[in-house]
């Protein structure tokens, strides 16, 4: 139980670092363009005269969650909701399925 003790303290004052993080200009920018990077990769496939191919929207989609989460520290929890809400009205017109994949994950925060 002694050899425990300062273990356990550790991996608590450990798991309390961490959270403070407050990202800068640089890291923004770079945050933005794979945003912008993801947009742009979107709209292609929801341009053209036919419909958008599911897959591709779909593994899009699940790529720009993934985003969210990479940087939700970021942008927090209100800003995680924006900008799946935001993209829900993007892709809906085009795929439902991806419309409510975002939903799910929008009403996680």
């Amino acid at each position: 139980m002694r050899l425990l003790a300062p273990l356990l303290l550790i991996a608590v004052l450990a798991a309390g670092c961490g959270g403070g993080h407050k990202q800068t200009e640089a890291e923004r920018v770079a945050m933005e363009k794979e945003f912008a990077r993801l947009a742009m990769s979107i709209g292609s496939v929801t341009m053209g005269s036919g419909p958008a191919d599911q897959t591709v929207m779909e593994r899009y989609t699940n790529q720009y969650i993934d985003l969210t989460r990479k940087y939700k520290d970021a942008l927090g929890d209100d800003g995680v909701k924006k900008r799946l809400t935001d993209e829900v009205s993007q892709v809906q017109p085009w795929c439902l399925t991806c419309a409510t994949i975002l939903d799910r994950e929008r009403a996680k925060y």
